[in-house]
């Protein structure tokens, strides 16, 4: 994998522990800042995952059940650990998650990635982290089907279908229709962006090589629109929960920030302190799933004991390395070995 779209991948999984570490915090306009810009960590994983998913096919040729194949081993293992986990803690300490029921319906629903309506007004599954899954594991489908139907021509087809979808969810279907709204929504136009990304790859780095400031412009320009855009361009509220209408705001800054990282694909990355952020990247899978409980925890200890403002930002500093351990150790000793041992039971050419 390119050592730069690893480090945004690290970069990906702290915005969006960002966003929930604010509740450990003291609310102030920094903390508010940081909560609101950490749901672009979603729209850098999608974009990144288009990319990704256009990068890998393209090295090497796959069919539709390979592909799909390999999404399984690398996704379902640890979600459905998660997802177990949050089940059995429902059941067995029903206060702790407020939001959720040990419903065996919503189990089974949220172990195949089909989005639900959980509470009123809320699209989650059991683990609710999980949102961002069902649509990753959707794109995947979409993908896989444009790998059986024309493999060099599996970029537009499915970013063609992308936008088709989106744009009948916008005028055409109906909220009530929980399916169709999730998967219409704008945010599913960030994977279209990353797999263009991917298909111009050689053009860009090109471009990039020949005038040598230019991915800093770009990876400037990217940084500021993030920066500023939800005050130009509001987030427009959606008729459910998560906030999906964020392709604006947050998809397009991240697109220029991917854009100047295949630009600068030639920097040197290596020794510290890159060495750790590669390391948080292989490892963001798993960071993404498991800080919710560290910080949930911690949170729940902090208004416990009444913790003063100053213990809280203290506990917050210590909790940014601990979500960082806890999913390194996660990837290295549950993530990549239980990948391993799928892989060499199950061939994805038994399945050709």
């Amino acid at each position: 994998m390119l050592p730069n779209i690893q480090l945004l991948r690290a970069v990906a999984a702290y915005l969006v522990v960002f966003v929930h570490l604010s509740e450990l915090l003291p609310e102030t306009p920094t903390t508010t800042f940081f909560h609101d810009k950490g749901y672009s960590g979603v729209d850098l994983f999608f974009v990144i995952s288009g990319f990704i998913m256009v990068y890998t096919t393209s090295r090497k040729k796959i069919t539709a059940s390979q592909f799909l194949l390999n999404r399984i081993r690398r996704i379902v293992p640890l979600y459905y650990l998660v997802t177990f986990f949050v089940f059995g803690i429902a059941i067995t300490f029903p206060l702790i998650f407020q939001n959720t029921s040990p419903d065996s319906y919503a189990l089974l629903k949220s172990l195949t990635f089909v989005p639900f309506e959980k509470s009123p007004g809320r699209i989650y599954p059991l683990y609710y982290l999980g949102w961002t899954l069902n649509y990753e594991m959707f794109f995947y489908l979409i993908f896989a089907l444009s790998l059986s139907l024309w493999y060099d021509m599996r970029v537009m087809l499915c970013a063609t279908s992308i936008v088709g979808l989106v744009l009948f969810g916008r005028y055409v279907s109906s909220p009530g229709n929980i399916i169709l709204y999730f998967f219409s929504q704008p945010i599913m136009l960030d994977f279209a962006l990353g797999m263009i990304l991917a298909l111009l790859r050689d053009q860009i780095s090109g471009a990039m090589h020949r005038i040598p400031v230019l991915p800093w412009l770009t990876l400037s320009f990217g940084t500021v629109s993030l920066l500023t855009a939800s005050s130009l361009l509001p987030i427009a509220p959606s008729f459910y929960a998560p906030p999906t209408n964020t392709f604006v705001t947050f998809g397009l800054p991240m697109t220029l920030i991917v854009m100047a990282a295949i630009g600068l694909d030639d920097v040197r990355t290596r020794g510290q302190p890159w060495q750790c952020f590669q390391e948080i990247g292989d490892a963001s899978y798993s960071i993404y799933l498991s800080h919710f409980f560290i910080v949930g925890a911690l949170t729940a200890f902090a208004n416990h004991v009444h913790l003063p403002p100053t213990l809280r930002i203290m506990l917050a500093l210590i909790t940014i390395p601990l979500t960082a351990i806890v999913g390194i150790c996660l990837y290295r000793f549950f993530e990549r070995p239980v990948r391993s041992i799928l892989t060499r039971r199950i061939s994805p050419t038994s399945v050709t």
